[in-house]
């Protein structure tokens, strides 16, 4: 059986270690030098590009095999303990109990090569955040339509007894007709309409609710 953790060189032919280096990423062969790439494959979805990096780890489009299509693939750092192994498995959950246009689907939730991954709809029109960098006055009639969608996207998460907790342009993402899709609830909580609010602030700094901060 061959080693998973090794890959030939595609110059010389010897044996080069990738246990420890990222997919997608280049290392040098050590008897002649050439750069070789990693290609990496998570059960049925072979990775193809890397689309970002977070604190939690990457996110790649990558092919699903199996459907024939692309999909995007969050994989958390070999580092990270179980913890967030079952942080970004109750995103899958979370996410994939609302079934709406406006937020982005969850396939799956899986394991291989020691890493813990999450399949989701591929929506690769950049970000609100690019978008705001790019245009820096965005038009008022697109400015009213994102906060729209972005809106109902919100409802269905409510209506299924969910409260995002991190929405910020970085988080709201767009389709190749525009639509706006809402993404990452690894912070999500449940609404509990009798609970006080605890001492534990979620979310990012500059776009929390003031009422929050001030624990209301």
């Amino acid at each position: 059986m061959s080693d998973p953790n090794t890959i030939s060189c595609p110059r010389c032919g010897l044996p080069v270690d990738i246990g420890d280096a990222e997919p997608l990423s280049r290392v040098p062969c050590p008897a002649c030098g050439e750069r070789v790439r990693i290609a990496r494959s998570f059960n049925h979805f072979e990775l193809r590009e890397t689309l970002g990096t977070g604190g939690m780890g990457t996110v790649y489009r990558a092919r699903d095999t199996q459907l024939d299509r692309d999909v995007a693939l969050k994989l958390l750092r070999k580092d990270l303990g179980p913890e967030y192994a079952n942080q970004l498995q109750q995103e899958a959950r979370i996410t994939a109990s609302v079934n709406h246009p406006h937020v982005v689907q969850v396939f799956s939730f899986g394991h291989d090569h020691d890493q813990y991954y999450l399949v989701m709809e591929l929506v690769d029109r950049g970000t609100l955040d690019d978008l705001m960098a790019e245009q820096k006055k965005i038009p008022e009639a697109d400015v009213l339509r994102t906060g729209i969608e972005v809106a109902r996207g919100l409802r269905a998460a409510y209506q299924k007894g969910l409260i995002h907790r991190d929405v910020k342009p970085a988080n709201i993402l767009f389709n190749e007709e525009g639509m706006a899709k809402i993404s990452d609830f690894g912070l999500a909580g449940i609404v509990e309409p009798h609970a006080q609010t605890s001492g534990a602030i979620w979310g990012t700094p500059y776009y929390i609710a003031p009422e929050r901060l001030n624990n209301q």
